[in-house]
């Protein structure tokens, strides 16, 4: 078979042996976010954005969104000018830019623009600030070349200094004023200098100018001529161009050699340079006034990129203004097109279109090391030989009818080997033989007879091998069919009576024979994956207990024997025969679409998908898909379910009418990590386009739906990174996030959180320095310390005007009692006075009238009426005298009352001859007593008294006052003592000096054996 086909391709090999691929570039317009199509700048900053500088304002990417900047007549902040022809960077990060009116310069901390202008007379001050080109020497001095020359400028001082024909040592020996001019060489530590008179160097440690005035003969300093776009190779080959010569100029250094190049493409060169560019890898880059731009490899010859807008990843302008290599390895182009971008792994790419193809790609079969088959839906088949890039067309032959349409007949659904040189192509009408030698597609009639074709066509969905030599057949509507070629024998075999058992529906779309021997169905119509092993099917469930994956469109098998189905609506689902479980794989992993075409892997064990809105790929181990880059130009909706794994290693793709190879091999020394950034965040309905800053993010309690939009940096533009997440904070696991650029958190909880965020370009590989922010999440008002502050101060001040208030209140009444108290008491003392004035006066009148009548009475009965009218006055005199020192307030201590009742006792038991020994222990507590108190306790002491004269028949008597928690009084004498039963006895005396002592809360005891003893004790609180 091998000779057959090397015999076929032969005939292709001499067209194309010296073929080689163009280089492909990716495209950045004003679809994409750029302000302008007309691109003159483009830089890439400190931190991986990457600048263009355009005839209509200034744009920076940030991974997934473009920020412009404009000039606006009112800001004195905005860009100087919309034209911005060149960027650079100083010490400081600050953005430099040459622009139509003047020097702008961009703060990145203050996102302001300062702007300056040469100061200068006549037409010079219009060209002096049409400014070229901008190079920074530290953040001290910023070199200008403007189209009227070169300029020193000072950021420090603000001012320019002109730096055309000035002395030797001093200056260029000619004006300046070419774009792309200087070039810094920091390997010398100086710069270089293109003029209109020669080539020159500043150095500037000695700020001394070498140039062909002052510097030895030996050393070419092309003097005399107008040199442009200086560049090195390398550290030792200088290129520059002789204007006026039109030739490409180099000068190694170190031995002064040069070299003339007057010729690229073997005619005399008639055109002016632009710029120039090496490659660290030695490719030089030229382009020119006449919107031509010229590469060669090393040892190779030059080569044009031809500019096109109908060839896929092909330069769409020629007229590129600018170049820019990035830290990823990806040259950046300003065209008049937008920006073109030639990736590092575009090398490792190459498109192939077919001549006579005018269909869409939809399978693909390696034939041998160098022979690819094609199937078209509507071309046939072709025979691509892969080392000249020729092919060959076979259009199917046979079983056709003349109404048929014969591009529905050509429409290619899957082609397999049958072994002995031929293949099974499934076909929209019916299935047929290739045959490479001769090259032949024929119907096969044999299937025809078996499964008669209906009037509309019975689509075919796959022919593959059996065990043996008979055949499967996958229809699209009508069932599963099994076959012998050689005899004929065909038949059904999905049905309840065919033999291998029933399958959910008659829709087959996939077939795969694993590693073990067992063949495993994909079905349309929710019939999902089945099993054929041992001669029987057996349908696969989910938990659900329906058919797994619905909708199988594709199946493969991965090394670890599981199997991937790819599906119609529901992305990958992954199958373990062993244990018999099964999980899905859908966007949130990175897939593009969910609508599955193919499935495959590659020898590295790499997972490809094709889907409806890209490729995507999952390196063995990652957590991820990464999405596949497609060459610009090429739409991902033409995908189809071409594609193969090639023996070398190559991986070709069917996209639209093109075929792509990729060579993984070649990128593997290309993989760089992807740094993430935080592009804007959402806060609610609130959106914020700067980066968020140092400071913490503060949610509040009702507003903290936060959302952050991701980006990546020092990655391929048109790629997909994958991004992973996590509250570093808490300790939480990655959460992986898969090419989704946002991340949405809803329901922090209160307090301090720290979210970083990992890029990675291929899922195994993370940036090492996450993109961090900070966010504080404050609690409800009411959870809020000065909150729980204010209630608690609230609480104390209603607490303390409550009590105030109760405070107020009861002095209030204290104040009314003490002033009813008050007037009581003053209408006692004037009761008191009142009496000791008119009654006192009046009852002592009577007593000594009374005591006077009776000296003078003679009459014995008279005499005794006179004598009891003088004591009865005598009686209520003491008595009234008890009165008022009860109501006195200025007889109110337990002194006072101890006093007045000794001295009492002393005078009444001296007027009844009763001897009397009165004993008062002091000292007496200062305690106030009330007339109440005074006047109850003085009159139990008196009653007692009165007892004792009246019934004891005593002698003597002793009263002893003393003070114990309380005043402590015992009246004893030693007369004939109580009766038994006087302590309980009913009479008034004893039973009012009982009821007196209680009512003041005191006790009152009685003894009568020896004599009568009176004790009584009543507790008195403190002054208050």
């Amino acid at each position: 078979m091998r000779l057959a086909i090397g015999a076929v391709l032969v005939l292709f090999i001499p067209l194309g042996l010296l073929a080689q691929p163009a280089p492909l570039f990716d495209h950045i317009s004003t679809a994409d976010g750029l302000p302008g199509d007309e691109v003159y700048s483009v830089f890439e900053d400190r931190l991986g954005f990457i600048w263009a500088g355009t005839g209509n304002g200034l744009a920076r990417m940030e991974g997934t969104r473009v920020r412009l900047f404009h000039h606006d007549r009112n800001d004195s902040t905005s860009l100087a000018h919309d034209q911005v022809n060149w960027l650079t960077e100083d010490d400081q990060g600050r953005l430099w830019m040459a622009t139509m009116a003047g020097l702008s310069r961009y703060d990145p901390v203050r996102g302001n623009f300062t702007s300056y202008r040469v100061a200068a007379t006549g037409n010079a001050v219009h060209l002096a600030n049409r400014m070229l080109q901008v190079l920074c020497v530290g953040d001290t001095l910023i070199w200008v070349v403007s189209e009227h020359g070169l300029y020193r400028f000072d950021p420090r001082s603000c001012a320019f200094h002109e730096m055309n024909e000035e002395r030797s040592g001093e200056a260029p020996p000619g004006k300046v004023r070419v774009h792309g001019a200087l070039l810094w060489d920091a390997h010398r530590n100086g710069m270089w200098a293109a003029s209109m008179k020669g080539l020159s160097f500043w150095d500037v440690t000695t700020d001394h100018w070498t140039d062909h005035r002052n510097a030895g003969e030996q050393q070419p300093w092309f003097d005399d001529r107008f040199i442009s776009s200086p560049t090195l190779q390398g550290r030792d080959t200088l290129w520059c161009f002789d204007e006026r010569g039109f030739a490409l100029l180099g000068w190694h250094l170190p031995t002064g050699s040069h070299t003339v190049l007057d010729s690229l493409l073997g005619s005399r060169n008639d055109f002016t340079m632009q710029w120039q560019d090496v490659d660290p890898d030695g490719r030089h880059w030229v382009s020119v006034w006449t919107h031509r731009l010229f590469y060669r490899d090393p040892g190779s010859p030059w080569r044009e990129a031809v500019p096109s807008f109908i060839v896929p990843a092909a330069l769409r302008s020629g007229q590129v203004t600018a170049t820019m290599r990035s830290r990823a390895g990806e040259r950046w182009f300003a065209t008049k097109a937008g920006l073109a971008v030639l990736r590092a792994a575009s090398r490792t790419m190459q498109v192939v279109a077919l001549p006579d193809n005018e269909h869409f790609v939809n399978d693909l079969l390696p034939v041998g090391r160098d022979t690819l088959v094609i199937g078209t839906l509507g071309s046939g088949v072709f025979v691509l030989d892969q080392r000249s890039g020729t092919s060959s067309q076979v259009l199917i032959s046979g079983v056709i009818d003349q109404d048929d349409d014969v591009t529905v007949a050509n429409s290619i659904n899957g082609i397999s080997p049958l072994g002995n040189g031929r293949f099974g192509v499934a076909t929209y009408f019916l299935p047929a033989q290739l045959r490479l030698f001769p090259l032949s597609l024929i119907a096969d009639e044999t299937i025809e007879r078996a499964i008669p074709r209906r009037k509309k066509g019975t689509p075919f969905t796959f022919i593959v091998p059996g065990e043996e030599d008979d055949v499967w057949v996958g229809t699209w509507n009508r069932g599963l069919y099994h076959g012998y070629p050689a005899t004929g024998h065909w038949a059904r075999v999905d049905t309840l009576n065919g033999p291998n058992g029933k399958l959910p529906g008659p829709m087959m779309l996939a077939w795969l024979r694993d590693s073990k021997g067992r063949c495993w169905l994909g079905m349309n119509d929710g019939g999902g994956l089945a099993c054929l092993e041992n001669g029987q099917f057996r349908s696969i469930r989910d938990r659900s207990g329906g058919n797994l994956g619905g909708v199988v469109r594709c199946i493969a098998e991965a090394p670890d024997g599981t199997i991937w189905m790819g599906t119609h609506e529901e992305g990958i689902v992954v199958y373990d025969p062993v244990n018999d479980s099964s999980h899905f794989l859908n966007r949130r992993n990175g897939l593009p679409g969910v609508r599955i075409s193919k499935l495959f892997f590659d020898r590295d064990s790499t997972l490809w998908a094709i889907t409806d809105q890209g490729i995507a790929r999952r390196l063995n181990g990652a957590h991820g898909f990464q999405r596949f880059a497609l060459p610009d130009g090429l739409d991902p909706l033409s995908l189809t379910g071409g594609a193969a794994v090639l023996p070398n290693g190559r991986i070709a793709f069917g996209i639209g009418k093109y075929i792509v190879y990729h060579t993984p091999s070649k990128e593997k020394d290309l993989v760089e990590v992807p740094s993430a950034l935080i592009t804007s965040y959402r806060i609610n309905d609130d959106v914020y386009f700067s980066l968020p800053s140092a400071d913490k993010l503060q949610l509040a309690a009702d507003r903290k739906a936060l959302t952050l939009e991701l980006g990546a940096v020092g990655t391929d533009p048109s790629t997909r990174p994958l991004f992973r997440y996590r509250l570093a904070k808490s300790n939480a696991a990655w959460a992986m996030l898969g090419a989704s650029q946002r991340i949405d958190l809803f329901d922090l909880p209160t307090g301090d959180h720290r979210i970083e965020v990992q890029a990675s370009a291929n899922g195994v590989d993370w940036s090492a320095v996450p993109a961090v922010v900070d966010v504080v999440v404050l609690p409800p008002f009411w959870a809020t310390w000065w909150f729980r502050a204010l209630v608690i101060a609230a609480i104390a001040v209603m607490l303390f005007v409550t009590f105030r208030v109760y405070l107020l209140g009861r002095l209030r009444k204290q104040r009314e009692a003490f002033q009813q108290e008050q007037a009581v008491l003053q209408e006692r003392v004037r009761i008191a006075s009142d009496m000791h004035d008119d009654l006192g006066a009046g009852l002592s009148a009577l007593k000594l009238r009374s005591e006077m009548a009776l000296r003078v009475e003679k009459d014995p009965l008279k005499r005794e009426q006179l004598g009891s009218l003088a004591n009865t006055a005598g009686d209520l005199i003491g008595s009234m005298r008890q009165i008022i020192w009860t109501m006195n307030a200025d007889q109110t201590s337990i002194e006072d009352l101890v006093v007045y009742a000794s001295n009492y006792a002393r005078t009444y038991c001296d007027q009844n001859t009763l001897a009397i020994t009165v004993e008062t222990q002091g000292p007496w507590p200062d305690a106030r007593l009330s007339s109440e108190q005074r006047r109850n306790m003085f009159l139990v002491v008196k009653e007692a008294l009165h007892n004792t004269v009246k019934h004891a028949q005593a002698t003597t008597v002793r009263l002893e006052m003393r003070w114990s928690d309380g005043l402590q009084v015992e009246l004893s004498d030693n007369g004939i003592g109580l009766p038994k039963g006087s302590e309980n006895a009913v009479g008034n005396g004893l039973r009012n000096m009982r009821k007196r002592i209680t009512s003041l809360g005191g006790t009152l005891s009685m003894n009568g054996e020896q004599g009568a003893s009176i004790r009584f004790h009543v507790p008195i609180g403190p002054h208050p």
